[in-house]
């Protein structure tokens, strides 16, 4: 199926090319013709029927194609357009459209053939040279070959060194290839704007991680505090920076960070107390306690900030406190998938015991089932709706930076 902009697109690259090719065409006909040559004049007449027999049949491919691309038969509009190309295959923006919709219908295989075939040719014009290494490189990237479309737009960026589009490309797929250096390097050259800013953070913190992985602390702290400074709002950064600063003993700086890094999303509560799981034994439950009694007035509204609150309660055992958070949670905001698990969690716990009669195990038995639960997933992209399981910083259906949150 294709979409709105690429059917435009579509319809603009084969709607040019049927003027061009029929308009050249008659160009290159009127130059045969030879002047003050009367006894050539029934021969021409013939030739220039015959050639009008041809465009017409040209033109209804043309537009058979263009109907099929409108109707999103992807099959019959390729079928059409192969015939196009074979009237005429010297033209070769026709190939790289026709590589396109091979593309687009998922033959990959296909369009890569295509896209090579052109490279072949012994005379090819720059700009076409470059546009075919692109389609190339997005054939190459759908089949999953990143490699080898990695190779197809550095070849188009060593040529070209301000080809924007081929960086964005580039950029992308080492993202996706956890090439963060590499990435890192290209986004630099990017035109200045806030979403650059932010993405530059993101993968130094990444650049941070891996240095600290392979063991190079006095790198990963550089880039941990150069993160901060390039975005002071990027959560990602402030926890990791908190991580790095526990494993080097340094706990009131680490508890600091991750603090910061809730102030700045609230909605990450989970992600900063199951951190304050690292802290000694010893200093836990204060840690914790003077979390949630500092932030409770401000943020005692905020479900994410409550549902951290209810695991902590029924964790160091204030079970009645837990049950009226939670049944005040179910009330005002339903279920999820988090919420019954701390209801399964707080049923155990308050099985009937001298700690909890039979009639209040009842009614919290009864709040718990009625509650309308929604099993979800626990993230989504705020852009493009995607939902998944793991918090991540990057979605992997668009690909923008930050915009992953909880539900």
């Amino acid at each position: 199926m294709f979409s709105a902009n690429q059917l435009i697109a579509l319809l603009s690259i084969f709607v040019l090319l049927l003027f061009g090719l029929w308009g050249g065409r008659k160009f290159f006909a009127y130059l045969r013709r030879p002047d003050n040559q009367e006894s050539d004049s029934v021969s021409q007449d013939v030739v220039e029927k015959q050639l009008d027999i041809d465009e017409s049949k040209l033109l209804r491919t043309y537009f058979r194609g263009l109907s099929y691309v409108l109707a999103n038969e992807t099959d019959k509009a390729v079928a059409e357009f192969v015939k196009v190309a074979q009237v005429d295959s010297t033209t070769a923006e026709i190939y790289l459209a026709l590589g396109q919709l091979f593309r687009n219908s998922g033959e990959v295989e296909r369009a890569i053939r295509v896209h090579r075939d052109i490279l072949l040719r012994p005379i090819l014009p720059e700009d076409i040279r470059q546009q075919t290494f692109f389609e190339i490189g997005l054939d190459y990237k759908k089949a999953g070959f990143f490699d080898r479309a990695c190779r197809a737009f550095e070849e188009i960026i060593k040529r070209n060194p301000k080809d924007q589009a081929a960086r964005r490309e580039l950029s992308s797929l080492y993202v996706n290839m956890r090439e963060w250096e590499k990435a890192l390097a290209l986004y630099h050259n990017f035109p200045k704007s806030q979403d650059k800013t932010s993405i530059i953070a993101h993968l130094t913190t990444e650049v941070a991680k891996t240095a600290e992985r392979s063991g190079d602390k006095k790198k990963a702290l550089t880039l941990f505090k150069k993160a901060i400074e390039l975005d002071e709002r990027c959560v990602d950064a402030w926890l990791h920076y908190g991580d790095f600063l526990k494993n080097e003993n340094q706990q009131q700086e680490a508890l600091t960070a991750w603090e910061k890094a809730f102030l700045i999303n609230p909605e990450f509560a989970g992600q900063v107390i199951d951190r304050f799981e690292k802290v000694s034994e010893t200093e836990k439950e204060r840690v914790v306690e003077s979390f949630f009694l500092r932030h409770l007035e401000k943020y005692g509204e905020e479900r994410k900030f409550n549902l951290a609150y209810i695991k902590w309660q029924i964790d160091s055992g204030r079970l009645r406190e837990a049950e009226l958070l939670l049944r005040k949670v179910l009330a005002k905001t339903g279920g999820d998938r988090e919420t019954f698990y701390l209801a399964g969690q707080l049923l155990k716990a308050t099985s009937p015991s001298a700690a909890c009669d039979r009639k209040t195990y009842d009614l919290l038995v009864d709040d718990i089932f009625t509650a309308k639960f929604r099993f979800e997933k626990k993230y989504h992209c705020q852009k493009c709706g995607y939902k998944l399981d793991q918090m991540v910083w990057r979605c992997p259906r668009c690909s923008n930076w930050d915009s992953v949150n909880v539900l």
